[in-house]
């Protein structure tokens, strides 16, 4: 499978998600292409020129970020400090560095154009509650990773989604139920449409 979804098809029609997509809640488990289907679906999102505060745990899944936004790479940058946050804050896109859930909540609460921003925050089933329930209030928001196993599942099954992809069906109570399908397609709830995504 190639490293970049170029696009997306939802159903049979060619498809760039967009933010009139968001909210959007991406569920998977290990194994199951949810990772790589994330990072590829924000980095599509900033190649748009979305504006994004960023936080996933695994570096592995910034490089893929920074393979596929290589284009755009001045438009990016990695905040370690709040100070470091402060001088960036024109940036496109603001990456958190190192898991650091403290600096993420800083973020979200000191960034003036955060209800501008996309809030990517993936692996939500390693994270701690309190940076979950700081995220659920905003409208451009993804969260991704295995709802299951999160400790925030109760708060953030509830939300209202614009869109919602399964890669399997979660234990915890969502309106939908998930389709199996082909390798590298996934069932897609999204503006009041049940179809299948697909990553090209």
């Amino acid at each position: 499978m190639d490293s970049h979804v170029n696009f997306l098809k939802v159903g049979d029609k060619k498809h760039h998600f967009d933010e009139h997509d968001l909210p959007t809640l991406i569920h998977y488990k290990a194994k199951e292409w949810g990772s790589h289907y994330s990072m590829s679906l924000i980095a599509n999102l900033i190649l748009q020129w979305s504006k994004a505060l960023i936080f996933t745990w695994y570096p592995e899944a910034k490089e893929q970020l920074y393979t596929d936004t290589k284009t755009i790479a001045e438009h990016i940058v990695v905040i370690h400090t709040l100070a470091e946050l402060k001088k960036n804050i024109d940036k496109q896109v603001l990456i958190i560095n190192n898991a650091d859930e403290r600096l993420c909540l800083d973020a979200i609460k000191n960034l003036l154009d955060i209800n501008q921003r996309i809030i990517f925050i993936k692996n939500i089933d390693i994270l701690h509650k309190q940076l979950l329930m700081s995220c659920l209030k905003y409208s451009k928001l993804i969260l991704s990773g295995d709802l299951d196993v999160c400790v925030a599942k109760a708060n953030i099954s509830k939300k209202k989604y614009t869109s919602m992809i399964l890669f399997s069906q979660p234990k915890t109570k969502v309106p939908y139920t998930f389709i199996p399908l082909e390798q590298y397609t996934w069932y897609i709830w999204s503006k009041n449409k049940e179809s299948y995504v697909k990553s090209v």
